[in-house]
C-alpha cells in the first residue's frame, strides 16, 4: 500500500492549477497557495502547496508546532516536502453558514477571539482570518483551519472588520442570515477595494 508521501508525488500541477491527483486523495478545497485533500478511509487531510509556494509548508508546520495541537486548530500529524498532513476537520465554514442560513452565534465569534488570543500568547500574529478558514465542527466547536500567515509582521484588520460587521449589521433582529454566494463574493470584492463603510 502506498503512503501519503507517495500519493503526493503523483499530484500534477500546471502552475497554480491542479491537473490530476490519485483517487485516494479526495479534493476538498483550495486557496491562494495550496490544495487540500481528504485522505481516503482516514481522518487525515493533506495540504499540498503549489510548486512556487512549497517553502510555506515548513513555515506553516512551525506555526502548528507553536500552537501545540490546541483544540482551536487542527492537529499536525506530519510534514513533508511541500505538504502537511493534518487532522481532518469535519464541519462547515462560516462562509457556508451564511450560504446555508446557519446562524453564526456570539459564542462562535467569542471562540474565534479565544483562538486568536491563544495564538498571540504563543508569539504569533494571526492574519488572513476570513469566513472560509473558520469552521464550525459537527461537535459545535470552532476551529481555525489555515495558519500559514500567522508569522507575517504587518497587522491584519480582517477579523476586527468582520467582528464589527457582525455586531453592527448581522446581529440586528431583521438582518438576513442567509445569502447567495454571488452576494457574499460581491461584498468581499467591495471590502477588498475599501468601498464598504466598516
Amino acid at each position: 500500500m502506498k503512503t501519503i508521501k507517495e500519493w503526493v508525488t503523483h499530484i500534477d500541477f500546471n502552475g497554480d492549477c491542479l491537473v490530476d491527483s490519485p483517487k485516494q486523495l479526495q479534493w476538498i478545497g483550495q486557496g491562494r497557495s495550496a490544495v487540500v485533500f481528504k485522505v481516503e478511509d482516514t481522518n487525515h487531510a493533506v495540504k499540498v502547496f503549489y510548486p512556487r509556494f512549497q517553502a510555506l509548508a515548513e513555515k506553516e508546520a512551525e506555526v502548528y508546532r507553536k500552537l501545540s495541537n490546541h483544540d482551536f486548530f487542527p492537529r499536525l500529524i506530519m510534514e513533508g516536502e511541500g505538504f502537511l498532513v493534518l487532522e481532518y476537520v469535519e464541519g462547515i465554514t462560516f462562509y457556508d453558514c451564511l450560504v446555508q442560513g446557519i446562524a453564526i452565534t456570539p459564542d462562535m465569534v467569542l471562540k474565534v477571539d479565544e483562538a486568536l488570543d491563544f495564538a498571540r500568547k504563543k508569539g504569533l500574529n494571526p492574519s488572513d482570518i476570513h469566513l472560509k478558514n473558520m469552521m464550525l465542527t459537527k461537535e459545535n466547536e470552532v476551529k481555525i483551519i489555515d495558519v500559514v500567515r500567522f508569522t507575517q509582521q504587518q497587522e491584519c484588520s480582517h477579523w476586527p472588520d468582520l467582528k464589527k460587521a457582525y455586531y453592527t449589521y448581522y446581529q440586528r433582529r431583521f438582518f438576513p442570515k442567509k445569502y447567495p454566494r454571488v452576494v457574499i463574493e460581491f461584498i468581499i470584492r467591495l471590502y477588498r477595494k475599501r468601498l464598504l463603510p466598516i
